[in-house]
C-alpha cells in the first residue's frame, strides 16, 4: 500500500459518492441504488481496513506523525460509526417507504465522507510520503469491524 493506492482509492469513493448523490436527486429509487450502495460499501471497508491495519499504526509508530495520526483515527472512528449506522439503518425497504428521508441523510453522510478526503489527501497523505515507503499486500487486508 502507497499513497497512490489510498489516493486512487480516494477517487473512486468520491465518484461513487456523486453517483449516490445524483441518485437521491431522482423522484424514487433507480434500479442501480443497491449496486452502488453495495460498492460504496464494500470500497470503503476495505479502504477503512488498510487505513486501520497498517497506515494508522505506521504514523502512530513516529513521533512526528503520532499527533497527527491519533487526531485522525479519532475522527475517522467517529465518521465510521455514523456511516455504519447509516447503512444499517436504510434498508432497501426503509428507502422505498421513505425516500425523501433517505435524501437527506445520505446527503449529510457523503458531505461528511467527501471532507474527510479531502482532508485526508491534504493534511494526512502528504506525512505518508515525508515518513516512509509503506508496502503491504492488501489481500491479506480484512474489513475492519468497526
Amino acid at each position: 500500500m502507497d499513497r497512490v493506492s489510498l489516493s486512487k482509492e480516494h477517487a473512486e469513493l468520491d465518484a461513487l459518492a456523486v453517483r449516490l448523490l445524483a441518485e437521491v436527486d431522482a423522484k424514487a429509487p433507480g434500479e442501480t441504488l443497491s449496486a452502488l450502495r453495495w460498492r460504496l460499501n464494500h470500497v470503503l471497508m476495505v479502504h477503512l481496513a488498510k487505513e486501520d491495519k497498517v497506515l494508522y499504526p505506521r504514523l502512530l509508530a513516529k513521533p512526528e506523525t503520532r499527533a497527527l495520526a491519533q487526531r485522525f483515527a479519532s475522527e475517522m472512528g467517529d465518521l465510521a460509526k455514523v456511516y455504519l449506522g447509516y447503512a444499517s439503518k436504510w434498508t432497501i425497504e426503509r428507502i422505498q417507504a421513505d425516500w425523501q428521508g433517505f435524501g437527506e441523510e445520505t446527503r449529510e453522510v457523503m458531505a461528511a465522507l467527501r471532507r474527510r478526503i479531502l482532508r485526508e489527501e491534504r493534511d494526512l497523505y502528504p506525512r505518508i510520503t515525508e515518513t516512509a515507503t509503506y508496502t503491504a499486500t492488501s489481500a491479506s487486508m480484512a474489513p475492519c469491524k468497526m
